[in-house]
This record gives structure tokens, sequence and C-alpha cells, in this order.
């Protein structure tokens, strides 16, 4: 893990989404920097998802409270695609491996387990130079896996903020679902200088979605 990432600091990062050829609306994925969580030092971690294609909204907001080693403390979900709408938390005890949920189920988990949001910021923090492929303890809605990362290829990418040098990195999973729980596989594009994820794409049934950075502060 390196020593310094833009999110141990306060961050904002805007993506443009498309669904082929329809504008799916804007996902946030913002950073508190250093915060505390019940008296002890913490990280905050936001995702926001809004907008949706033509007859198919969606309303996401993800929260992930973690430790400074980034081991998640608390996932909080509520969603709201077409019509289905849900909300849960879980709370994470690495010490005694369990995943306590919200409607009173308990999981054991493998210590250090992460959620899908704080598996993102994690995988930021990889050094990617070195070719290896990263085992990932990973536990949410009731499933337990190891999440290989690893870095497919490398490539230049053109976003509204201009080209950068990426690492195309891919989190993948036995099931085939990617770590959000959608059907598909999903890739990142890391630029190598800043560690900030430029591009995502999410394969999906019908297509894939694509979100591109327009903005970051």
């Amino acid at each position: 893990m390196i020593t310094f990432i833009s999110f141990f600091q306060p961050e904002t990062l805007v993506f443009d989404a498309k669904f082929g050829p329809f504008k799916a609306g804007r996902l946030y994925m913002i950073s508190s920097g250093r915060t505390t969580w019940k008296g002890v030092p913490a990280y905050r971690f936001l995702l926001l998802a809004s907008g949706g294609v033509p007859f198919y909204k969606i309303e996401d907001t993800i929260t992930s409270i973690t430790d400074t080693l980034l081991r998640p403390l608390l996932y909080h979900k509520i969603q709201h695609e077409g019509k289905y709408h849900a909300w849960m938390w879980i709370s994470y005890d690495h010490n005694g491996g369990k995943a306590n949920y919200s409607d009173g189920r308990v999981f054991n988990i493998p210590k250090g387990s992460l959620d899908p949001l704080t598996l993102v910021y994690f995988a930021r923090t990889l050094d990617y130079s070195s070719n290896k492929v990263f085992k990932i303890p990973y536990h949410t809605d009731a499933v337990t896996e190891t999440v290989k990362i690893k870095v497919v290829k490398e490539e230049k990418v053109r976003t509204p903020l201009g080209e950068f040098d990426c690492w195309v990195v891919t989190p993948s999973m036995k099931s085939g679902k990617n770590v959000f729980g959608g059907s598909g596989g999903l890739k990142v594009w890391i630029d190598k200088k800043s560690r900030v994820p430029v591009k995502v794409e999410a394969k999906m049934i019908f297509g894939s979605a694509i979100g591109y950075l327009i903005r970051r502060s």
C-alpha cells in the first residue's frame, strides 16, 4: 500500500454516465477525509448515483465508514431503482469476524473483509507496477467472496479533464457479478500519477454503463 492518496483529504469526483446512446445521469464519489466515528479516527466515503434511462430512474446513496486501515466499520445503502426500493446497513466486527445486519442477521466473515465502496477506494492504494494479482476478502448483501484485482492493460484515456495514462483494473468475483452486485464485469481506469479513477465501465445484460470523470475537487 502506498503512503498517501488524495482521498485521505476531502475529495469529490463527479462522473458523467452513459448507457449505450443514452445519458444516464451523474455519479458522485465523495471522501470526507480524516474524521471520527464513535470516538475513533475514521474515513467516510459516499457514493451518489442520480439519473437513469427512460422509464427506469435511479437514485442510490451508499455510505461507507472505515477505520484508518480502510477496513469498513459501517456500510449503509439506500436504493431507488425503477420500482425497486431498499434500505439496509451492515456493521462490521473485524476482531470478532462478524457482519451484523440491520434486519438482525449475522454472518461469519474473514477478518478485514471490505464492502463494495471501500473496495474501490482500497484499490486506489495498490501498487500495480508489479503486475501482481491482489486477493481481497469481501462481504456484502449476505455474500462472502475473495475479490481478485489485477491490471489487464495500460491505456491512455481522454476525458473532459484531459488525457490520462492509466492502469485498466478489473475486480473479479467467482460469481461473475461485479462488486456492486451487477450481472457483469467491472473495469476501472486509474490514473497512474494521481491514483484517481477517470473512467468506469460496468457490463450489464443489455449493454455497458460507462462513466467519465468530468470534475475533481
